[in-house]
């Protein structure tokens, strides 16, 4: 008798364990469109004479606008349109979307409780369940410092990197841009035959992608070099020697991700193949106006910047540090860094886009709370 309590207890106890795991979650309200929150446009740089512009982006990201793919690139498209509107987007225009945009693509098609959690770690349990053979696959199979969350991109890299690359190169043809695309965590990422983004097992990277007006990649994958704390975890660092440079509407564009473009090394590369456009896709979880903690994880050769530790904000750092004064030491003149912004389960995006205009730097208004787009008219 006291077996079977034993067996009925454990048989209760299980069920009610893959329930926990199993159970979908309530159905999501996916009837309304997505909202843009988009409440500044601006833009710099004289048009009269300009042969071409960049416009950056900074979409205010909510958790499900990441429910399908569908949902995803119609947000996307809301701000292109907002741009194409303003007579911003011609033959001769260079898109940018910030760091991580496609990252949370993981959670797309999943169960709707994934994407009703309230941390990005709670989500990571609905997805894994769903997906627990690749999972276990890629948890076993390497080594990360963060196995879990690096076998949880892995499980889902295949369909990431499909996405990515149908939805910005269907944006990139349909409107008749160029599109630097923020970035994505994929594996192995890079441009493999039949244009993939990722050809399968391997290290994962924090990668942007340039997509041409025929809708396909170009180059190769701008592979981030300095991956912050958070990231280190379940992240390869790229090579700055590997980053390439982009011809679009007659310039040479070098693409920085986000850490990148605080350093020397990465930035020297660029600018030793001709980069006369420096652009820079940023995701900052930290409050733009809080005493700026100094360098994480990597840091540069000299110990300067020491002395601005706790002295000036966040945001003063990243325009004395980062891409404004990167570029002016490589007399590259033009550049522009946008951030992305919105809710994303416990992740709140902030910062101010900074605009590098024939060497002189404007600040984007739009904070942690609404979305923005920016312009900048080249010659």
């Amino acid at each position: 008798m006291i077996w079977r309590r034993l067996l009925l207890s454990a048989a209760l106890l299980i069920a009610a364990v893959l329930a926990f795991l199993y159970w979908p979650g309530l159905p999501l309200a996916l009837d309304t469109p997505p909202e843009l929150h988009l409440s500044v446009a601006e833009s710099f740089g004289p048009e009269a004479g300009a042969t071409a512009n960049v416009v950056g982006i900074e979409p205010f990201m909510e958790t499900l606008d990441y429910a399908t793919p569908e949902r995803f690139e119609a947000k996307l498209r809301g701000y292109l349109d907002a741009a194409r509107s303003r007579g911003w987007l011609s033959a001769n225009t260079i898109v940018m979307f910030p760091e991580h945009v496609g990252t949370w693509l993981v959670a797309a098609n999943q169960k709707p409780r994934a994407l009703r959690a309230g941390s990005t770690a709670s989500a990571m349990i609905p997805i894994i369940a769903w997906n627990l053979p690749s999972f276990l696959k890629n948890y076993y199979l390497f080594h990360d410092a963060d196995r879990a969350a690096a076998a949880v991109f892995r499980s889902r890299a295949e369909d990431v990197a499909t996405m990515t690359g149908d939805i910005f190169g269907r944006l990139a043809h349909d409107y008749g841009v160029h599109i630097v695309a923020g970035s994505t965590l994929l594996m192995t990422a890079g441009i493999y035959d039949g244009d993939a983004l990722s050809y399968g097992h391997g290290p994962l990277y924090n990668a942007s992608f340039m997509f041409g007006p025929d809708g396909r990649p170009v180059e190769d994958a701008v592979r981030k070099v300095h991956p912050i704390p958070s990231e280190t975890g379940f992240t390869t660092k790229g090579r700055p020697d590997l980053l390439p440079v982009f011809k679009a509407a007659g310039r040479t564009v070098g693409v920085l991700v986000c850490a990148d473009s605080w350093f020397e090394d990465t930035t020297k590369v660029l600018a030793d193949q001709g980069a006369d456009l420096l652009l820079v896709p940023s995701f900052l979880t930290g409050p733009w106006d809080a005493p700026w903690g100094g360098y994480v994880n990597d840091t540069p050769e000299s110990d300067a910047w020491r002395g601005d530790i706790g002295r000036i904000s966040e945001g003063e750092a990243w325009q004395k540090y980062a891409l404004p004064a990167q570029a002016a030491a490589h007399n590259i003149r033009w550049g522009m860094n946008v951030f992305l912004k919105g809710n994303i389960w416990e992740l709140k995006g902030d910062g101010h886009a900074l605009v590098v205009a024939d060497g002189v730097l404007h600040t984007g208004t739009a904070g942690a709370d609404t979305g923005a787009i920016y312009n900048l008219w080249l010659p």
